[in-house]
């Protein structure tokens, strides 16, 4: 009778074992290239009408480049400029209208 209840305990301590750790996951929210998209171009027609001629980037969660538009008439630089700008202002988890030139 032992050899059954031993038995019957150590099932119960491999399940107990076996049983899934409750691990707490994050959620997140991305931005999708849909919504990259309208924020390029939103971004490129403000400054197009403030007679600003510029390039825009939309980055990822992780700096990524999303969406890159080169505006009409702008020099080449411009497109890394406005990388290292978009990527500054995600790393320092601020808006890159609020960053100043200078």
């Amino acid at each position: 009778m032992s050899a059954t209840i031993t038995r019957v305990a150590l099932a119960g301590l491999v399940c107990a074992l076996a049983a899934p750790a409750s691990a707490q996951t994050v959620a997140r929210k991305d931005l999708s290239v849909d919504g990259a998209v309208v924020i390029a171009t939103t971004a490129m027609a403000d400054c197009k009408a403030k007679g600003w001629p510029v390039s825009a980037t939309v980055v990822g969660r992780n700096g990524e480049v999303l969406v890159q538009l080169r505006g009409d008439g702008t020099g080449p630089h411009t497109m890394e400029n406005s990388f290292k700008k978009a990527f500054t202002a995600r790393t320092f988890r601020i808006a890159s209208g609020e960053m100043k030139s200078a």
